[in-house]
């Protein structure tokens, strides 16, 4: 899927733009559920076998990891809708049947300050082949507004496609690092 929807004169974005920004946290969430899940089962199992030692040490572990799991869950940040030239549709996150915090309903864009692109160093997406520095392209709310994560890119493409969707949406860009 392409991060960008060209217009058709391939010049740029072309209203209205769907977006989804959920697989790499769809990804990590499925892992961390599937690693809860396979603790679980060896702590019953163990447990079953009356191997109390072996009990507390995955008690330990499963405790551990799904730790990490809750904390993933509060911060994973992406989302999928559709941006109009009036509104932003954000459609209810969830993996595996279980809903994520995060941004959902339709929000008016003049409860949005602007655009911003924020470069990141690191992995932009699961494929090996990108590894690297990428960018997130927010719409960033005003106070009480929750601020929506539009594109991930990757090779400095998120400051050229901020800058678009800020012309477009008649909003200022900024960026940070």
């Amino acid at each position: 899927m392409p991060l960008t929807s060209p217009g058709e004169d391939g010049s740029g974005i072309q209203l209205p733009w769907s977006f989804d920004t959920t697989s790499i946290w769809h990804t990590i969430l499925k892992g961390a559920f599937g690693l809860n899940a396979l603790l679980g089962l060896g702590l019953i199992f163990k447990l079953l076998s009356r191997r109390w030692l072996d009990a507390a040490g995955l008690c330990v572990a499963e405790a551990m990891v799904a730790g990490f799991t809750v904390i993933f869950v509060r911060h994973q940040e992406g989302s999928r809708g559709t941006l109009f030239r009036d509104r932003v549709t954000v459609e209810p996150n969830a993996v595996l049947g279980i809903p994520l915090p995060g941004p959902r309903g339709s929000y008016p864009l003049h409860q949005f300050r602007g655009v911003e692109v924020e470069f990141r160093s690191g992995r932009p997406s699961t494929d090996a082949n990108a590894a690297g520095p990428h960018e997130l392209v927010w719409l960033m709310g005003r106070p009480g507004t929750p601020n929506i994560v539009l594109a991930r890119t990757r090779d400095g493409a998120g400051r050229a496609l901020g800058h678009e969707v800020a012309a477009v949406l008649a909003l200022p860009v900024s960026e940070v690092t």
